[in-house]
């Protein structure tokens, strides 16, 4: 099955410089009772709309039902599920191509569950949502959360369904067994893979490492191919290279949001008329700094210097992403933002030698004064915060070669249930590879210098030689810690911070392995939230009204997470904000008169 890229006008291909060409050019000036006047003094740069563009100037205007701004699985997601319900739809987004990143699902009672004997019911949620509602503060918004558990089976099903018709495989990533019982989950996070015969044509044309597409981490770009193209097929229309500008509320910025202008590869200005509705889905905001310091300040100092161009077609770029298109064309016509404060960075710490999908590394941890700093047995997002509050964010994994056998298989991100779909093995490696693997890694390093160890296995014959090693954490300290810790160990109690006895493991006998890690703009993936948006992802104003006509859907949905979001309920976000919400509005939108 092949797509005919040639249908109506789909302008993917086009060039990158084009866009950041069109990107930076100016607007021309004249009044508009449509658009928002620009704000008062005293306002941030990203809070001033831009001066509208003159009618005379709008080389073309296109009309449909749905208008969707963005490519990424969220509106993709929206644009397919309302094309394929009978809506006439148009997206457009500022790349050349759609854009994802990550591939974890998480579906609750769908048919690959089944197919794999797993029995995981909406009611076997009850504790997990509760934990979460706690570990966010009750801040965030239960309602949606609640719309996701109800409808999740059905929209992942949808999803199941259609992947597995163009070839692709299905399959889990691996339950998580927590030794206190907090952060247990089932195989819930779905992945998708697609191996392609040879001499026959697909749908698929995004690949990794040559003829297979695979996995937790780059599974979804198979999605989107998915979406792509059936968008097209249903009649749908799709415009790449064109980057939104502001949107259009009639009644002077106070009625309904009609339409959304915009500027194309060639540096022309267009319209799009939403006769039912405009869609936002441009993404996060962590590409802006001065968003990100009035709305999430606590990562500031983990971003990466910001780009003087967006790469609007960015899949894993870490340390910062979007410029917040959508947030900010929000806020232009009147929306509030989400109540919520902080919004939640999604922050990682998968580094050193964890044992367990997303945990953290459960050996001692000490920082650079020669001290543990937490309860090591946890989640990656949790240490990675934890990582952050130390001394120049600097922490020391000590182990010893005995410590490979306390796992029978190490099982970290990525690995599946079969093994057919895992990027790290069939369920992980066993504790002989692993120790080949640590001694590989530090006799690479043995000459390595002690300024550039950060990020490498090191080893010694005694715990003072280690540490020497590294000459930048306070030894006498750490070889006190040390002692003990494994004083612990033997006591099966852990007085500091109570970690689970059987995690308590002494580091006694050489010889001994360490690894250093600087948490850095390396861990950070994305900002979550923005724009207030009810259930029905309405965007909402200051008194949570919704403005007529504005939906929003994907990662800047706003209070959903709080504090952090945490990976524990793995496959979260692509699974609600990304998939459910966006396919029950697309089809609500299609349905409605």
């Amino acid at each position: 099955m092949k797509t005919e890229i040639s249908r109506r006008s789909f302008l993917k291909g086009s060039a990158v410089a084009a866009a950041a060409a069109a990107a930076a050019g100016s607007l021309p000036v004249l009044a508009d009772e449509e658009v928002a006047a620009p704000a008062a003094e005293g306002k941030l740069s990203f809070e001033i709309p831009p001066e509208p563009v003159a009618d005379a100037d709008i080389a073309e205007t296109y009309e449909a039902d749905i208008i969707v701004i963005g490519a990424g699985v969220s509106g993709l997601c929206c644009a397919c599920a309302a094309s394929e319900a009978g809506a006439d739809v148009i997206l457009f987004a500022a790349g050349t191509k759609h854009v994802e990143r990550g591939g974890s699902n998480h579906g609750i009672d769908t048919k690959t569950q089944a197919d794999f004997g797993i029995s995981y019911k909406k009611e076997d949620l009850a504790k997990r949502i509760k934990q979460e509602y706690v570990a966010n503060g009750y801040t965030i918004d239960q309602r949606k959360w609640s719309k996701w558990i109800n409808n999740n089976t059905e929209s992942m099903n949808w999803l199941i369904d259609k992947m597995e018709s163009y070839g692709a495989h299905v399959t889990l990533e691996l339950p998580y067994a927590d030794k206190d019982g907090l952060f247990d989950f089932t195989a819930a996070s779905h992945n998708f893979t697609f191996v392609p015969e040879e001499g026959k044509e697909y749908i698929f044309h995004t690949t990794l490492g040559g003829s297979v597409t695979f996995g937790a981490a780059f599974g979804q770009g198979l999605v989107n191919d998915m979406y792509e193209y059936e968008i097209l097929q249903n009649g749908g229309r799709i415009d790449y290279n064109t980057r939104a500008l502001y949107l259009i509320r009639e009644d002077n910025n106070t009625g309904r949001v009609s339409a959304v202008v915009a500027e194309n590869a060639e540096g022309k200005y267009v319209k799009y008329v939403g006769r039912k509705a405009i869609v936002m889905a441009t993404g996060d905001f962590s590409g802006n700094h001065e968003m990100m310091q009035k709305y999430c300040p606590q990562a500031m100092d983990i971003l990466a210097p910001e780009r003087e161009t967006p790469n609007y077609d960015a899949g894993f770029q870490f340390g910062g992403l979007f410029p917040g298109d959508g947030h900010k064309m929000g806020l232009w016509v009147g929306a509030a933002w989400q109540k919520t404060y902080p919004n939640a960075a999604m922050v990682d710490n998968l580094n050193g030698p964890y044992s367990n999908g997303i945990s953290n590394v459960t050996t001692i941890n000490l920082n650079q004064d020669g001290k543990r700093f937490m309860n090591e047995d946890t989640m990656c997002a949790y240490s990675a915060w934890a990582l952050k509050q130390q001394k120049n964010m600097t922490c020391y994994y000590i182990f010893n070669a005995k410590y490979a056998e306390h796992y029978e298989t190490w099982s970290t991100f990525g690995c599946t249930l079969g093994g057919d779909n895992g990027i790290n093995g069939p369920a992980g490696v066993s504790s002989a590879d692993k120790l080949a693997d640590w001694e590989r890694q530090a006799a690479r390093n043995a000459e390595t210098p002690a300024e550039r160890l950060a990020g490498q296995y090191i080893k010694a014959d005694t715990l003072q030689e280690l540490f020497e090693r590294w000459g930048d954490i306070d030894v006498e300290q750490a070889m006190k810690t040390m002692e003990e810790y494994n004083q612990y160990c033997k006591d099966g109690y852990d007085p500091e911070f109570m970690k689970s006895p059987e995690e308590l493991v002494a580091i006694e006998e050489g010889p001994f392995f360490g690894y250093k890690y600087v948490l850095n703009s390396g861990n950070f993936l994305c900002v979550t939230g923005g724009l207030r948006t009810n259930e029905e992802m309405q965007v909402c104003d200051a008194d949570d009204n919704p403005i007529e006509g504005l939906y929003n859907v994907g990662i800047m949905v706003g209070d959903m997470y709080g504090v952090c979001y945490n990976f524990c309920i793995c496959g979260h976000n692509l699974s609600c904000t990304c998939n459910t919400f966006p396919y029950m509005l697309g089809r609500k939108l299609a349905a409605a008169e």
